[in-house]
């Protein structure tokens, strides 16, 4: 039987019907919480979507199963192919004809995998989920390494589908058989099997020949799942009464992924190209094989008839190296999983108890994530972006950040873990065992834990945590943290890197390496140095000051204002407390190498300097210099700003850019400073002066203020109004003879020298 004979007949895709269902996939998706990311590797012969034939995904959800095939027709505009269980094409019902009208046929299709080689030739994408039913535990690796999956038809373990496998090897082979034909001008055979393939030229035909067979192993990962009652299983409960316990375990699941803000993250690995699985005696041998088959399903035959001796050797070379791919792109499609801090958490959790360490400080815990985290950074493994922004993960060493109280949260509800007395406690509800309907509301972390088991170097790097956390010396942990800073710049330019933001982007002509800066004495026990910059500048406007510190035998950190460095669109979404918040990240840095620490900042950067001062005990903290800090400005339209603010806030109910976000800059140093000020960004200007000069602050430590009573920018009585609200027991006005606000970065009137010669 030749493959354009199928009965019931080709099921042919309804493209009316499938536009349609795209177009409703793209609303809804904008209704649901879900926030749907693609990923592709890079590493691989051009666009892994583009090229690809066959797609794989693992299955953790049902309504996954129609999504991969509507993002890949809005990629590239071709249509996909699926395949479900025989059960939904039961009865010739509408819903069996709307399956077939979006390219999904049922697994007992006659001849489907010759069907679906054909699809594949006319450009159909082939959409495929190889380890059958949902994985609901995501346990896909056995006690010895080996993948398999639990079947719940067959109520046991077994190996994964290799159809996908099958039909990549069977089309691979017949590719290799017409592209030898063409060579040797057997044109006859290339007319028969374009003429039974539908094609209208037998160029057509040749052109899929020369194209390689692609498989594309993919991983669709959920963060956060969580088991909380969501509207779904809510809306459910009114219309039917007594849900079953599989049923109410999906809905709270799957309801929760809909509606409750949860990443989808779909990484679509580097592609297999199969050919390159034949030897070079198999491509040679290849077309005597394929030319003594009438039909495609022939060649598909895993099983040929009794007696047929060559078509038993060709079955099982095909089930021996279908075998081995199947293999392949089963490892690759678990490496591809996005790595999350539940995942590392849960693994750790497991590792720990295993170790029977059953109580453990939570500061303690939080370290551990924390190192994972940075070790985790080094490899090649994929990481959701919140382990790649520095503001996130690192908030874990200080307040435990909202990602691991929403973990912690679900686990304590499941009574897997407690808190007590700032202790976690492990319980042994841990290692029970659940029902496959069972696992996701009772033990969510061995659902994390089984999702990241398969990649064996990252369950290594979480499990050595336990024993390296002991080591880690206080230098090593300001270090981590110190790259933190660097990480973040990168970060943040890329968030504000969009094209709405791209119209200001491009007017910017700061040039100077805007990232902070750590220059570490050859003296262990030299004192320490933190060097804040100033309002729309970088670090790079006091590096020849950090330079010259360094020189003089200092440790120096020069520390990157939040919202700097990056566009003007960043620092118009910061607040001052961000300000603030990296100059205590950089002073916690730098303490840790030394005994004694002065802090030197610059206009904004010497407000920020007295205010963090203020907070410090005197043990560490013997001086802070600030230069030219405003308190009053000679732009007496400044004043305006708050109202122009509000205005801004108003005009962002209708348009979210406001009425006047940004105000060119007459910038002294364009090669470091923003061309445009955010109007957001001069308000919060105005409330960290208001801030301090709300209440005298108190510091416990030397402090020098310079100014030039010629600064364009800053009224010079400035310097005497936030003299007079010091409570300082040693504290001096340093004048500068100097026309010029950047006082600093241009040497004036000598100011490094003299700043060098107040730091012993």
């Amino acid at each position: 039987m030749s493959i354009n004979t199928i009965t019931p007949g080709n099921p042919p895709i309804n493209t009316r019907t499938y536009g349609f269902c795209v177009k409703a996939f793209r609303s809804t998706k904008k209704l649901l919480k879900l926030n749907i990311k693609l990923h592709e590797d890079q590493t691989g012969p051009g666009d892994a979507v583009s090229n690809g034939d066959i797609f794989l995904f693992n299955h953790f959800a049902r309504f996954e199963t129609f999504i991969p095939q509507y993002l890949i027709h809005e990629k590239t505009g071709a249509y996909c192919r699926s395949i479900a269980s025989a059960e939904f094409f039961d009865k010739e019902d509408w819903f069996s004809q709307f399956l077939y009208s979006v390219g999904v046929v049922p697994t007992d299709l006659p001849n489907l995998f010759p069907f679906l080689a054909k699809e594949i030739l006319h450009d159909r994408k082939l959409v495929i989920f190889p380890e059958g039913g949902m994985v609901k535990d995501k346990r896909v690796i056995d006690h010895e390494g080996q993948y398999n999956v639990f079947s719940r038809i067959a109520n046991e373990r077994r190996k994964h589908h290799r159809g996908s496998a099958v039909i990549a090897i069977a089309l691979d082979a017949f590719k290799t058989a017409l592209l030898r034909d063409y060579s040797i001008a057997k044109y006859d055979r290339i007319e028969r099997w374009a003429e039974q393939l539908e094609f209208d030229t037998t160029e057509a035909l040749m052109i899929k020949a020369l194209k390689p067979t692609m498989i594309v192993p993919s991983h669709i990962t959920f963060y956060p799942i969580r088991v909380n009652d969501n509207i779904l299983h809510q809306a459910a409960k009114l219309f039917k009464k007594g849900l079953n316990k599989r049923v109410t375990e999906e809905l709270l699941i799957e309801g929760n992924l809909l509606f409750s803000e949860t990443d989808m993250d779909i990484r679509f690995s580097k592609p297999i190209v199969v050919g390159d699985y034949w030897r070079w005696w198999e491509k040679w041998l290849l077309p005597n094989v394929v030319h003594r088959y009438e039909s495609l399903d022939e060649l598909f035959k895993l099983k040929p008839e009794k007696g047929n001796r060559r078509g038993t050797i060709h079955s099982f070379g095909l089930r021996a190296k279908s075998d081995r791919i199947r293999d392949d792109y089963m490892k690759s499609m678990y490496e591809s999983v996005t790595i999350n801090l539940s995942h590392i958490a849960s693994c750790l959790i497991i590792s720990l108890y295993q170790q029977n360490i059953l109580r453990i400080r939570c500061i303690r815990f939080h370290k551990m994530l924390y190192f994972c985290i940075k070790k985790l950074q080094a490899s090649e493994y994929h990481l959701h972006r919140s382990l790649c922004n520095p503001e996130e993960y690192e908030a874990i060493l200080t307040q435990g950040g909202t990602r691991l109280k929403q973990f912690l949260n679900t686990v304590v509800s499941m009574k897997l873990v407690t808190i007590e007395n700032g202790h976690y406690l492990l319980g042994n509800k841990l290692t029970h065992d659940f029902e496959i309907d069972d696992i996701r509301t009772e033990n969510l972390i061995s659902v994390y834990n089984n999702e990241i088991a398969p990649l064996s170097a990252v369950t290594a790097i979480v499990k050595s945590s336990v024993i390296h956390i002991r080591d880690l010396a206080p230098e090593k942990l300001a270090e981590f943290r110190f790259d933190d800073q660097r990480l973040a710049l990168d970060w943040d330019r890329k968030m504000f890197s969009k094209a709405r933001h791209q119209e200001i982007n491009r007017q910017q002509t700061a040039d100077s390496d805007a990232n902070s800066f750590f220059l570490r004495s050859k003296n262990k026990s030299a004192t320490g140095v933190l060097l804040v910059h100033g309002f729309l500048a970088s670090p790079a406007e006091v590096r020849s000051l950090g330079d010259r510190l360094h020189t003089q035998g200092h440790h120096v950190l020069g520390v990157r204002l939040k919202g700097h460095g990056t566009s003007p669109w960043d620092l118009r979404s910061r607040d001052w407390q961000d300000w603030l918040a990296s100059v205590s990240s950089g002073y916690e840095i730098l303490k840790v190498f030394t005994q004694s620490v002065h802090i030197i900042g610059f206009s904004t950067g010497g407000l920020l300097a007295l205010l963090l001062a203020s907070k410090q005990p005197s043990n560490k903290l013997k001086s802070v210099t600030s230069i030219s800090a405003p308190v009053d400005f000679k732009n007496k339209n400044l004043k305006f700003v708050p109202l122009l603010h509000h205005a801004n806030l108003i005009a962002q109910l209708v348009s979210s850019d406001g009425v006047m976000p940004f105000r060119p800059n007459n910038s002294e140093n364009p090669s470091v400073n923003y061309q445009h000020v955010p109007v957001r960004a001069l308000y919060q200007l105005q409330k960290l002066v208001d801030h301090i000069m709300d209440q005298p602050l108190t510091i416990n430590a030397r402090v020098y203020l310079f100014q030039t009573d010629r600064d364009p920018v800053v009224e010079p009585s400035s310097v005497d109004r936030l003299y007079q609200n010091i409570h300082a027991t040693d504290k001096t006005i340093i004048p500068i003879d100097a026309d010029r606000h950047g006082v600093v970065f241009h040497n004036l009137d000598q100011i490094q020298q003299k700043i060098c010669a107040l730091i012993p």
